[in-house]
């Protein structure tokens, strides 16, 4: 079941680039809560609270309990945030409102567990997406999906085909989207190539061994024959 989280912001009547700015320097995030039927509300939130939360992970599948100025506490989920990279500061954030009874589809961690049996091997694993999209009713939402990788070999990849979603919760993407994979790092490819030259060169003198060897038997022969 979906953690609920506590979250107050204030309605916020001024709007442009000037009063968002002042806002931030206050250290509040402007933000916009969208409504069903394609209504929204502009509101500004403590940067901090909103940091905090998207700081504890899952924060994607999370139910909010949202309290605008004094009003009762409204169920939104997290849409997306914005965030400058030079500051590491919250510049804005949409909420999306929602209904406990209605699915919704949002996007949850992927947690791979264990050690994959191809690192043990030699290579490496590499995590190429981070969430997939799953559909439930809000209550359902996973905060995250967990993947043992301890079977996963050299070469092998994890799609979000393999991945179980929990009860109550499907997982929309993609059957064959990867999400992980274990392959041979630089430096024991290198090594696997170096070996495969170094193999290639005896095999070579070796036949130019045997090919000398060959000459000079018929030279032998040739003088025996001369002598006699």
């Amino acid at each position: 079941m979906a953690q609920h989280v506590p979250l107050s912001v204030s309605t916020r009547e001024a709007r442009g680039t000037a009063q968002n700015q002042r806002l931030r320097r206050a250290g509040r995030v402007p933000g916009v809560l969208y409504q069903p039927g394609g209504d929204s509300l502009s509101f500004d939130a403590d940067e901090y609270e909103v940091r905090r939360l998207i700081r504890r992970g899952g924060i994607r599948s999370a139910v909010v309990d949202l309290t605008v100025d004094s009003d009762s506490p409204r169920t939104v989920l997290f849409k997306m945030w914005d965030r400058d990279p030079v500051r590491d500061q919250i510049i804005h954030l949409d909420l999306q409102e929602v209904d406990l009874t209605v699915e919704v589809e949002a996007d949850v961690p992927v947690i791979l567990v264990g050690t994959p049996r191809g690192v043990r091997e030699g290579g490496i694993l590499d995590q190429t997406a981070l969430t997939v999209r799953v559909r439930a009713l809000p209550d359902a939402l996973p905060r995250s999906i967990e993947f043992d990788v301890t079977d996963v070999g050299l070469g092998e990849s994890v799609h979000a085909s393999d991945l179980l979603a929990p009860g109550g919760c499907a997982i929309v993407t993609e059957a064959e989207h990867g999400i992980a994979s274990v392959m041979l790092t630089r430096a024991a490819l290198a090594a696997d190539e170096e070996e495969e030259e170094l193999e290639e060169g005896a095999a070579g003198e070796g036949a130019a061994g045997e090919g000398a060897e060959g000459e000079g038997g018929d030279s032998g022969e040739s003088a025996e024959s001369e002598g006699e």
